[in-house]
């Protein structure tokens, strides 16, 4: 019986800390830098540059699948009434040490 308790006991203290954790992580998908947006695609600004195309900004992550073919180190920037990517991103290059080469939105080209 005093097992059963401490085990208890130990569950109840588990979901508290578990509680407190979530309630003090936010997820943050902005720039914490001081770079102006260096480290995400822009997507104010695509309706007119898909517009042009006669294309639709394409707002939700989705890979880039032109041609029959998938480029999975890409997004999908337009896509079509259908929901099909038309236009993507430019493909996110490795360094040698394998680590991402960021996107500069102010450059509008990847490295």
């Amino acid at each position: 019986m005093n097992q059963l308790l401490v085990i208890v006991i130990l569950i109840i203290i588990l979901i508290i800390v578990l509680i407190i954790k979530k309630n003090y992580t936010v997820e943050s998908f902005k720039n914490n830098n001081d770079d102006n947006d260096k480290y995400l695609y822009p997507v104010k600004g695509l309706t007119p540059i898909c517009a042009e195309e006669g294309l639709f900004p394409s707002f939700m992550p989705k890979a880039c699948y032109l041609d029959g073919k998938m480029n999975s180190y890409a997004n999908c920037k337009c896509e079509d009434d259908k929901g099909i990517c038309k236009i993507c991103y430019p493909t996110i290059k490795r360094d040698k040490t394998g680590s991402n080469v960021v996107f500069d939105s102010t450059k509008g080209t990847s490295g």
